[in-house]
């Protein structure tokens, strides 16, 4: 029985082990400086996060826009290596990569700080400045899907754990007889 229990401890550990997700490292040379970055860039921005979808679409509202914003309300695809927090302002560089209008990888992109407000001042290049409405855009993150991973994760490891034991229960059982 103790080696039967020490057999399904192991199973379970190794089932909740083997659902973590994968790392992966990137790694960049040194950024470019902000008037490289904005040449090879067709958007350049400071927003705030308001809203993450899937497949890495992130929704900002635009405070300032020094290239290629229109509109006070802007979708940029990620690299797969940002990790943007709603509600966080941002200055974010982009360009066009495999169809799609992304952040630059390896780029400037990142959290709006007073060392990226030096940066954006020394362009001398005056941004289009979006006034702020009273109504802004509601905040839904896709957060919903990884919330639903764990719920069916751990409903899945509790049904593995209860079918595990219903099994070493018949198996005594039977044993008994």
């Amino acid at each position: 029985m103790k080696k039967l229990f020490v057999i399904v401890m192991f199973a379970v550990i190794g089932s909740i082990l083997n659902t973590v997700p994968k790392v992966e490292a990137l790694s960049c040379a040194a950024p470019h400086p902000t008037i490289q970055e904005m040449e090879r860039s067709s958007v350049v921005f400071k927003g705030r996060v308001i809203e993450t979808k899937t497949e890495g679409l992130t929704v900002f509202q635009v405070e300032k826009a020094w290239k290629g914003i229109e509109d006070p309300v802007f979708e940029i695809y990620d690299t797969g290596w940002d990790a943007y927090t709603i509600g966080a302002d941002y200055l974010v560089f982009g360009s066009q990569r495999e169809g799609k209008l992304r952040t630059n990888l390896c780029g400037g992109t990142g959290v709006w700080d007073a060392a990226q407000e030096a940066a954006m001042r020394e362009i001398k290049l005056e941004p289009t400045v979006f006034k702020k409405e009273s109504s802004q855009v509601s905040v839904e993150s896709s957060n919903r899907f990884y919330q639903q991973s764990w719920i069916v994760l751990t409903v899945s490891l509790l049904f593995l754990i209860i079918l595990i034991f219903s099994v070493v229960w018949i198996v005594e059982k039977r044993r008994n007889f």
